[in-house]
């Protein structure tokens, strides 16, 4: 079983390749620092990201990664309203955040 944050690397990283390889197809005479000026710059503070001149590919690694509590299977809706009550709260709260 992956965790998150591994998958998160993994795409990451499988992207960055893909990108760089569209990169080279597009421009087969330059060589790799060129195209990697030409599509890779720092933004907010965060270098090599890829950017054109309206957007900015996200940093997967970068989202924080949130576990929500696991239900009790011993509670039932219809009996325990107030454990679903008080779950669904806090489950608003840290998405909120």
């Amino acid at each position: 079983m992956m965790l998150a944050s591994q998958v998160f690397s993994y795409v990451n990283n499988t992207l960055y390749h893909l990108l760089h390889q569209w990169a080279k197809h597009r421009h087969p005479n330059k060589n790799k620092w060129w195209r990697l000026n030409k599509y890779w710059h720092e933004k907010d503070c965060k270098p090599w990201v890829f950017t054109t001149n309206d957007y900015a590919l996200i940093n997967l690694r970068r989202i924080k990664i949130v576990r929500h509590p696991k239900l009790k299977i011993s509670k039932n809706p219809f009996l325990d309203k107030k454990y679903f009550y008080l779950r669904k709260i806090k489950l608003h709260t840290t998405v909120a955040s």
